[in-house]
């Protein structure tokens, strides 16, 4: 079963990655180059991801807190 996309989210936190949406692609960067395509359960996800961060994040994880303040974030589980 794929995660949700908070799990995701989370799990790209948990290991200090970052994400973006540049031209409606998800882009993952972090302290190491992932070895190889993105886990299946974060591509299962992908557009479901993109469309979070593009309307709740400024296309960004982690966001700016400008941006969606931490009660903002709560609203993830329920999208």
């Amino acid at each position: 079963m794929p995660q949700t996309t908070a799990q995701g989210l989370r799990c790209l936190t948990l290991g200090s990655y970052t994400a973006s949406v540049i031209e409606g692609a998800l882009k993952v960067r972090g302290p190491q180059p992932l070895a190889g395509p993105l886990p299946a359960s974060i591509e299962a996800n992908r557009e479901e991801i993109i469309d979070f961060l593009s309307g709740c994040c400024g296309g960004v994880w982690p966001p700016a807190w400008e941006v969606a303040p931490p009660n903002r974030l709560r609203d993830t589980e329920a999208f």
